[in-house]
């Protein structure tokens, strides 16, 4: 269990045992006269949380520092990379929360180069897709954290800071959308996601693989996001802009498990509350079917995802519901709230699910 350190002893404790300052250098930090300007946004997590001693991998205050102190730790060498300047951005991890972020990196990326996204990895994925629907900008947005605190042994918050500066700074994923950097890897929003809750390293692409790596200052890029093909083009962009959807008025969208006997109750409880859609991990039980058949005669949008990690559902085998083909159902569920945010009819709802749910290189 993660308990709250008092603040002193924190301040101690990163003064003595860590590389990081003990006292928060002021908004922005020292820059360089020439460079790419890099906005890092910190939005707390672990890569900010501090431990009561340097073992203490699990138990410490997340979010303690603010992300300029870190960022301070990393000088001088972050200072031969890029001008870096820091801002705080939203820490909790409602889906309004995303939303003022998202707008807070295109606001950033009208005079910055590029922006880097400090978060908690509980979410990461989630925010990280987030973005990657709705940001207006193709300068790099690149997320990252950590899985241990800023103070104890083999704290892999730095590094993956520094990866995603330097990354963010070279602008060789401009037009890529948002990507996760994140043990030396390089990763698509769209495939990035966790597979361990302790060990650094966390993230993984699944069968998708990674995009490239960062190897000090050597960035290898291995392939792209298909949206790359667009680059330069309007089309490149969503339709979700969030200019033109109300941040009160978001949908409410929602996941369920299935497993052998599972009851529908949960998916006919949601729609009674007003849930305008709905994601299926798994194949449904005749319980879920039942309800589902009911839900969706009261408009409420259902996509089935599969629960694996791998493979795909191509076919729901159900009248009016969308097939999140490879998509997890956590990214399923980003993806429905935006197009629900954006349209209502059924064939727009499946042609957007379909095109940036899954895109794809075309000839």
């Amino acid at each position: 269990m993660r308990r709250l350190v008092p603040a002193v002893t924190a301040l101690l404790l990163v003064g003595l045992v860590s590389s990081v300052p003990a006292v928060a250098a002021k908004e922005g930090g020292p820059r360089r006269a020439a460079g790419p300007e890099v906005v890092v946004i910190g939005t707390g997590g672990t890569i900010t949380g501090v431990a009561e001693d340097r073992a203490g991998f699990e138990d410490y205050d997340g979010s303690a520092l603010p992300i300029a102190d870190i960022v301070s730790g990393l000088r001088p060498e972050l200072d031969e990379v890029a001008r870096v300047t820091t801002r705080e951005g939203p820490e909790r991890t409602a889906m309004t929360d995303y939303y003022d972020l998202a707008r807070q990196v295109d606001r950033a990326l009208r005079t910055a180069d590029a922006v880097v996204v400090t978060a908690g990895t509980k979410s990461l994925e989630e925010l990280a897709y987030f973005l990657d629907l709705t940001v207006r900008s193709p300068k790099p947005v690149v997320v990252t954290g950590s899985m241990r605190p800023s103070n104890v042994f083999g704290a892999d918050g730095p590094a993956n800071l520094y990866d995603a500066v330097v990354l963010a700074a070279s602008a060789r994923t401009r037009c890529f959308g948002t990507v996760v950097a994140f043990g030396n890897d390089i990763l698509a929003a769209r495939e990035a996601t966790k597979t361990t809750t302790l060990r650094p390293g966390a993230f993984q692409a699944g069968q998708a693989g990674v995009l490239g790596t960062v190897d000090g200052d050597r960035i290898r890029l291995l392939r792209a996001p298909a949206r790359v093909q667009r680059c330069g083009e309007d089309s490149w962009r969503t339709p979700f802009d969030l200019d033109r959807i109300r941040r009160e008025e978001l949908p409410r969208t929602e996941i369920v498990a299935s497993y052998p006997d599972a009851g529908g109750e949960a998916i006919t409880a949601f729609a009674d509350a007003g849930v305008k859609g709905v994601v299926v991990a798994g194949d449904p039980s005749p319980g879920e079917a039942g309800a589902l058949r009911g839900v969706l005669g009261k408009g409420v949008t259902v996509v089935a995802a599969a629960r694996t990690g791998g493979g795909a559902v191509y076919d729901a085998h159900a009248p009016g519901v969308l097939p999140a083909e490879d998509l997890l159902p956590q990214k399923a569920r980003i993806l429905l709230l935006l197009t629900l945010a954006t349209t209502r009819d059924p064939a727009a709802v499946a042609e957007r699910f379909a095109r940036y749910g899954v895109p794809q290189f075309t000839p």
